[in-house]
């Protein structure tokens, strides 16, 4: 299957989505799917580089290529799991962000650190940060998106920050703040996010001040922010949040052109045409034998209560 036609399907189930429906949704829920994400990630790692065995019966032997197409990761429940959860602690993180940090600023209920996915019919191993570092060894882990993701990129930074001695790690920021890069080291691996909320070039683009009444999308423009994701081995993409306005004004030309030509068009309409110059970007400059690429669209707000209409 093509990206070209990944992004037909996303726009159709998007379509499929669009029911009118609203359900109360607390932050804890943005959390449990901050690490379901999370989780799938480390475990296609695991399971593609044929090491950490996900387990279906601990009698039987299974080969690697049996065993990937019997354990379905997106089929499963989370369960409480109070002995092996949480896997780092907020206040041991060298690199946690204020923005994430609930402890720190007074949340008393931390039971929502203890949830584990559980796929129905295997397991997952439990998180090695030194197995993790060791598959990500002279490679780039990349996250690309908005805050959803910003806040996956610190969660595995702080997973693998605690087995890594001091002066072994480094982070640093490019493009005004666009880009961070977390470096390993000794493993030569790098953690990375790269702020771009609409994955093409947007009004919204800067990584402060990017709240505008006006959200302007230039819909063909996109290797200003995607030659910096050329050379990674795991990308993972996720955008739509801010996508949801019933119109968005739509760029002809470049955002320092005063010849431009701008249009007020319907959002997923917009929302398709900036798919498939992704997706297009993605058919020519990805080699598919050498990156893993995820996608994320729909998730919760970060508001403690919200209504969400799907």
């Amino acid at each position: 299957m093509t990206w070209r036609d990944s992004a037909t399907k996303l726009k159709m189930a998007k379509k499929q989505l669009m029911v009118p429906a609203t359900w109360g949704i607390r932050s804890s829920f943005h959390s449990l799917i901050a690490l379901l994400v999370a989780f799938l990630v480390i475990a296609s790692i695991y399971v593609t580089q044929n090491s950490g065995v996900l387990i279906e019966d601990a009698t039987k032997s299974k080969s690697s290529d049996d065993l990937s197409s019997r354990c379905n990761l997106f089929s499963g429940k989370w369960v409480f799991d109070n002995k092996s959860y949480p896997l780092y602690k907020e206040k041991a993180c060298t690199f946690m962000s204020d923005q994430l940090a609930c402890e720190k600023f007074g949340r008393k209920d931390l039971n929502y650190q203890n949830w584990r996915w559980q796929p129905h019919r295997c397991d997952l191993p439990r998180f090695n940060a030194t197995v993790l570092l060791e598959r990500l060894r002279n490679k780039r882990l990349m996250f690309v998106g908005d805050s959803l993701n910003r806040g996956q990129w610190v969660s595995m930074v702080c997973l693998v920050d605690s087995v890594i001695p001091t002066g072994l790690q480094s982070m640093h920021q490019y493009r005004n703040g666009s880009l961070h890069i977390f470096k390993a080291i000794e493993y030569n691996a790098t953690i990375e996010f790269y702020w771009s909320p609409l994955l093409v070039e947007s009004n919204s683009d800067d990584p402060v001040n990017h709240r505008v009444d006006d959200r302007t999308v230039r819909v063909q423009g996109i290797e200003k922010h995607a030659r910096h994701w050329t050379d990674a081995d795991i990308l993972v993409f996720n955008s739509y949040l801010w996508w949801r306005r019933s119109q968005m004004t739509v760029l002809w030309g470049s955002f320092e052109s005063p010849d431009g030509v701008y249009r007020k068009v319907e959002m997923p309409r917009v929302y398709e045409m900036a798919l498939k110059t992704w997706s297009d970007w993605l058919e020519v400059h990805i080699n598919r034998t050498k990156t893993q690429m995820f996608f994320v669209s729909l998730s919760p707000t970060h508001q403690k209560y919200t209504a969400m209409q799907f």
